[in-house]
């Protein structure tokens, strides 16, 4: 029945991210996937000491500025804090895990072995706490089925960090065939990675060289304040940095256009950037939606933090929820497609 949606090139790369575990702290293999696409592609990307991953396009010399574009490979997750006698584990989050959003599920627990084992979270019998209906930390834990020691044997201790289980993340499809909805955990933000490979893709089948150099980076620790962009930009020093993420905002909608960040909890964008994400929106037809937001910030934002870049930008895909099981609709694929490969093809800073 949704046959089509299947065949397009982001959605198929996305869910190769998404088929191994990336959380905080611990990207090394979506960033390891990253990298073979690219290099499969023609490109020679690099790793640098932390991690983050740098895809580098020369430019055709018509300005001698440097742009970033940036989408962080990390995902939100739980970190151990406690291990009890009988083997099950306390925990708390990793990023903006929210315990609600966890609920009961299959889980991976990342080992110093740099394996996974299974485990299960778990709020007790609800039998047992009729009227305690609060989802909290506190109750939750993972269940191991294994005992202190054996957890040590296999890599386990406090600190270890865990993500749902790759087995239940979907993608799933459903609703109206025309244009259906596609739901994930989590979308933020490898499908953020999954736009600039295959932007990257068509740049090498179209033989399109940008105005300027052009650096595709893949950014470890967002979700813990920019620990990947904030050395990064330092280092590379690009004059503008765009973050390429998800667009969430209560005033959002998933069947209008792509995102444009005007502000958010930590900066205001540069309006020379957002004029020219305009500019590239009305070349493929699209009108953007526009974004303003005192809870949440991205790369570009924290990257401007460490002084490294002198202008910033955002887009961001449209979907519904955040940090749980996101939802897009099939029609954005081409819409941000388009709207990201226009400003690529045609900004000059």
């Amino acid at each position: 029945m949704y046959e089509k949606v299947y065949k397009n090139e982001t959605l198929k790369i996305f869910m190769d991210l998404l088929s191994v575990p990336s959380p905080t702290g611990r990207e090394e293999l979506v960033a390891a996937k990253i990298m073979e696409y690219a290099d499969g592609w023609g490109y020679k990307s690099e790793q640098d000491y932390a991690g983050n991953v740098v895809v580098r396009v020369k430019g055709n010399g018509k300005s001698e500025r440097v742009t970033m574009t940036a989408s962080h490979m990390d995902e939100i997750g739980l970190v151990i804090t406690g291990i009890e006698k009988d083997g099950s584990l306390r925990v708390h989050k990793l990023g903006g895990m929210l315990p609600w959003k966890t609920g009961e599920r299959p889980v991976q627990i990342l080992t110093d072995k740099r394996d996974t084992i299974p485990g299960l979270t778990s709020f007790g019998a609800g039998h047992s706490q009729v009227g305690k209906n609060e989802i909290t930390w506190e109750r939750m834990r993972i269940l191991t089925g294994l005992t202190p020691e054996q957890l040590k044997e296999k890599g386990v201790r406090v600190g270890s960090v865990a993500v749902p289980d790759r087995k239940y993340c979907g993608p799933f499809v459903f609703g109206d065939e025309k244009d259906p909805m596609i739901s994930a955990w989590i979308f933020d933000n490898r499908l953020g990675c999954a736009f600039q490979l295959s932007v990257l893709h068509a740049m090498k089948k179209d033989n399109v060289v940008p105005n300027c150099d052009w650096i595709f980076a893949f950014v470890k620790q967002e979700e813990v304040k920019g620990n990947g962009i904030k050395p990064l930009v330092v280092r590379e020093l690009p004059d503008v940095l765009i973050a390429v993420d998800g667009g969430h905002a209560s005033h959002i909608t998933i069947d209008d256009g792509p995102m444009i960040k005007s502000k958010d909890k930590l900066a205001d964008f540069s309006i020379d950037v957002i004029l020219a994400l305009q500019e590239a929106a009305k070349k493929v037809n699209l009108e953007p939606e526009y974004s303003v937001t005192d809870v949440a910030y991205n790369d570009a934002s924290l990257g401007i933090q460490s002084g490294g870049p002198l202008k910033i930008g955002g887009i961001g895909y449209t979907k519904l929820n955040s940090h749980g099981f996101e939802v897009v609709k099939y029609s954005m694929f081409k819409k941000f497609f388009d709207f990201f490969y226009s400003f690529v093809k045609t900004y000059n800073p």
